[in-house]
């Protein structure tokens, strides 16, 4: 038996969930001009049903969001995955 993220964190991974997502990421200082234009190709092309029929069949549910709504999901899976660590005591070698 192994537990459960939240039972072998106790009360402080209290509703704990873990998802796996998928995201383009450009390198820093890339002009927002070029950071939009992509999202926007990038939104045209998730919306046809054909992208969309391909994602399904691969077990991913089809999605997007603006540039900044990505930055702050990032934001958040960083805070949540720093706690787990933490939690956990992991140390790195």
């Amino acid at each position: 038996d192994v537990p459960t993220v939240e039972q072998a964190g106790g009360p402080t991974l209290k509703g704990y969930e873990a998802s796996s997502w998928f995201g383009l990421l450009a390198p820093a200082g890339t002009p927002p001009d070029i950071v939009n234009r992509i999202q926007q190709e990038v939104a045209k092309s998730l919306a046809t049903p054909a992208m969309k029929e391909r994602l399904v069949a691969q077990g991913a549910i089809p999605g997007g969001n603006t540039p900044a709504d990505f930055a702050k999901h990032i934001d958040n899976e960083h805070k949540k995955w720093a706690q787990v660590v933490k939690t956990s005591g992991a140390k790195v070698d």
